[in-house]
């Protein structure tokens, strides 16, 4: 096995002419922004688009408000309303309704709870427990996503708001916030599509259409808004190939939701067992993976009528982070519980096909903490992301407890994946930890794998790979 004990030191960007870039100076990257998210946290100069209503409200009745509610936030937000204090002093009775709806719904969630504890507390530190992003619930960065085919880059901050990045540096950024967009989770453009953008919160999925022709400060709000049918926070997704179907996980309901936007429709792909929390389509949607929070995981055929294989982790814990190989045969894999990358292998090594394709998960790295320079730090441990180049060439590993950023070079054949150390990268201080990483897709076929880090400090940098 791969062992983080031969890797090598990358030259440290604070020794370099221009430290927010790579180990040499890169042409292509110099056109890339500099970004620093802790400094824009509360910058108001950005292009705004401010979900919510756009005019000067009115005067309305009480139960038109709550009608008006219901249908804008649902039926939680009617029922808060029905019950508030301006309700009671216009329609008493309409609050002592909204008491014993409440009562009662409140004897029905602890019948519930007894039978499904699972949904017992989905807090702000609980969803941390399961997102990617190290340190969720302080990071100045919680996510970010590249757009498939363009030069846009989504970061969502510890704000609620997402901003959007070009390469015209002299724009202005364009900021998309809304009040149904609280303790945003996860991302995704939609393939095939340069404009339109899926934000997952505690509140549902936001999708917003990136118009560059929108007019300053005009007041815009999501183009579509879909709940979880149980009302829990979406805590991932994925979109297949072809941009047609949305697949998300809540940490609170055992079925995947498989979404048709345009049509509205949804699907739940149900099974027995622990609630899923994490979710890996591969890139030629054949496979849908499905982490959940126990050791159980799950690995969805998508052209077989969604049926599934199912699998343990060895040691208990859960699935922390996974990723594709960008050909699709291979999946990599670490628990919570012990730091060895293990690989799955999704492709027929016989000329005849068998009726059962028997796959066996491998170990094929050992990321154990050891110490990673003459200064005695500590690179490894604990796993806390995963992300491989669009290359397939390297495989770029953070921890939860150390700084340092380990890549390894990887070797795809057909029918075999061969992995080797390479160098690790640090920040500009020792202080300093990357908080989410992920690679920007190739717009050209000459393009370099550019790695995107977020470091704790709320500054985004991008380094080349050769």
């Amino acid at each position: 096995m791969a062992a983080l004990s031969n890797l090598k030191q990358c030259p440290p960007f604070s020794a370099l002419a221009d430290p927010s870039f790579g180990a040499k100076h890169i042409p292509e990257l110099d056109s890339y922004p500099r970004i620093h998210v802790k400094g824009e946290l509360h910058n108001s100069s950005a292009q705004r688009f401010y979900g919510g209503p756009g005019f000067v409200p009115v005067h309305e009745g009480v139960l038109k408000r709550i009608i008006r509610t219901f249908f804008e936030a649902g039926f939680w937000d009617s029922l808060a309303e029905t019950r508030s204090e301006k309700t009671r002093e216009q329609a008493p009775w309409l609050g002592k309704t909204g008491d014993y709806i409440s009562q009662l719904l409140g004897i029905a969630t602890t019948l519930k709870l007894k039978v499904f504890p699972h949904t017992h507390d989905l807090s702000a530190e609980r969803i941390a427990q399961y997102v990617e992003t190290r340190d969720w619930i302080d990071s100045d960065v919680r996510f970010m996503a590249w757009n498939c085919h363009v030069f846009k880059l989504a970061i969502a901050g510890i704000d609620d708001v997402v901003r959007i990045y070009t390469r015209n540096t002299d724009a202005a950024t364009t900021v998309l916030k809304s009040t149904t967009q609280t303790q945003i989770t996860c991302m995704a453009w939609r393939p095939l599509s340069a404009t339109e953008i899926v934000i997952g919160c505690r509140q549902g999925l936001c999708f917003w259409v990136v118009d560059n022709t929108m007019i300053l400060g005009r007041t815009n709000s999501p183009s579509q808004f879909f709940k979880h049918p149980a009302n829990l926070p979406i805590t991932s997704m994925q979109w297949n190939k072809l941009g047609n179907l949305l697949a998300t996980a809540s940490i609170g309901d055992r079925s995947i939701i498989i979404w048709q936007p345009d049509s509205g429709l949804m699907e739940p792909l149900k099974r027995l067992g622990p609630p899923g929390s994490l979710l890996k389509w591969s890139p030629g949607n054949d496979w849908l993976f499905a982490g959940t929070v126990d050791r159980v995981f799950r690995v969805w055929n998508c052209h077989k009528h969604w049926t599934t294989e199912r699998w343990t982790c060895g040691n208990g814990g859960h699935v922390q982070t996974a990723c594709w190989s960008p050909c699709g045969r291979f999946l990599l894999f670490v628990s919570t519980t012990e730091p060895i990358l293990y690989r799955l292998q999704f492709v027929q090594q016989t000329l005849l096909k068998s009726t059962k394709d028997e796959k066996e998960v491998l170990p094929i790295a050992d990321l154990n903490a050891c110490s990673a320079d003459e200064n005695r730090s500590l690179i490894g441990g604990p796993v806390q992301q995963l992300a491989w180049d669009p290359r397939g060439n390297y495989l770029v590993v953070t921890f939860k407890s150390t700084n340092h950023i380990a890549v390894f070079l990887t070797f795809i054949t057909k029918y075999d994946l061969q992995i080797s150390p390479a160098y690790y990268l640090s920040g500009e201080i020792a202080a300093e930890h990357p908080s989410f990483v992920c690679f920007q897709p190739l717009y050209k076929e000459e393009d370099r794998s550019v790695l995107t880090i977020a470091w704790s400090s709320g500054r985004i940098q991008h380094y080349a790979f050769d």
